[in-house]
């Protein structure tokens, strides 16, 4: 698998079921109900993004991003990466990467000044990253995450001076 086949684009209503399949095969994903990733495709959720990554018509992973406007500032807001989710046979090929980067420039498009999220501190992997990408980790929740616990580190990027 390379880069060169990847394709990135938002998830259609064909594409819940595969998203499904590959949300419940990871382990350390979110698990959010189907109605949920059904209204983002649906465009009734018209604050989030859900961006597919597919190689050779399969899909290798997913991104979900949020943008919450600021009350007292109608033209910027601040997102959220909700979720980044990789098959675990596409792994540490940049299809992660690839993934933050598009749901990064979708909220900058939508007036976001900053993202942040926050990622197991057990996921190393996904920390440096999330790193190399320019976020920086602005703090910790203990005993966050359940089912392994761990704790959640929250990082932050700003988009008005990210070079993505």
């Amino acid at each position: 698998m390379t880069l060169a086949s990847l394709n990135l684009r938002p998830a259609l209503a064909s594409d819940l079921a595969a998203i499904l399949v590959l949300e419940r095969a990871t382990d350390h994903a979110p698990h959010w109900a189907p109605t949920a990733y059904a209204a983002i495709i649906e465009g009734h959720d018209l604050q989030r993004c859900l961006i597919l990554a597919e190689t050779e018509k399969a899909l290798a992973g997913f991104a979900v991003g949020v943008v919450h406007p600021a009350p007292q500032d109608p033209v910027g807001g601040i997102a959220e990466l909700e979720s980044v989710v990789v098959a675990a046979g596409a792994r540490r090929v940049g299809i992660g990467r690839a993934l933050c980067e598009e749901v990064c420039d979708w909220c900058r498009c939508r007036g976001a000044t900053e993202i942040g999220l926050e990622v197991r501190a057990a996921s190393a992997g996904a920390i440096a990253l999330y790193a190399e990408l320019g976020f920086e980790q602005i703090g910790r929740r203990p005993h966050y995450y359940r089912d392994p616990e761990d704790d959640a580190v929250s990082m932050r990027l700003r988009l008005d001076q990210a070079h993505l």
